[in-house]
């Protein structure tokens, strides 16, 4: 396969940082799509649901991320998973009053797992 040009892999880069934050808010608003399915109501159920769907989203963008890049695939996820440690850490400051402590402290406690999106999404590119 013949090396992409430096321009062009620029364009794919910023493209699939872009489409894995895509990814992330897709995913996470599935959570939201699928709760009144499931039965799920105001309270604080349903806030561990979708902080649930937040976390899966967290994982599966930075997983996107690394495993379609154009090159450098940990590079790639370590910018979405940093996009969403910057986010995290403004929503438990400026929401930490808004919301139950365990959920502030379990987004922030989530951030490694999101992370392990990187490692599986390398883990299971193909081979070029």
């Amino acid at each position: 396969m013949p090396a992409l040009s430096p321009l062009k892999t620029l364009a794919l880069s910023v493209l699939c940082v872009v489409v894995a934050l895509f990814v992330l808010g897709m995913v996470s608003g599935a959570g939201g799509w699928i709760a009144p399915w499931v039965g799920l109501g105001r309270g604080e159920g349903r806030l561990a649901w979708d902080l649930g769907w937040t976390i899966l989203g967290g994982f599966v963008a930075c997983a996107f991320a690394s495993r379609y890049a154009p090159t450098w695939p940990w590079l790639h996820g370590g910018i979405v998973w940093a996009m969403i440690v910057g986010a995290s850490a403004f929503a438990a400051w400026d929401l930490g009053n808004d919301f139950p402590f365990w959920f502030v402290a379990v987004l922030v406690a989530s951030l490694p797992v999101q992370g392990l999106g990187i490692w599986f999404g390398a883990k299971f590119r193909p081979k070029r």
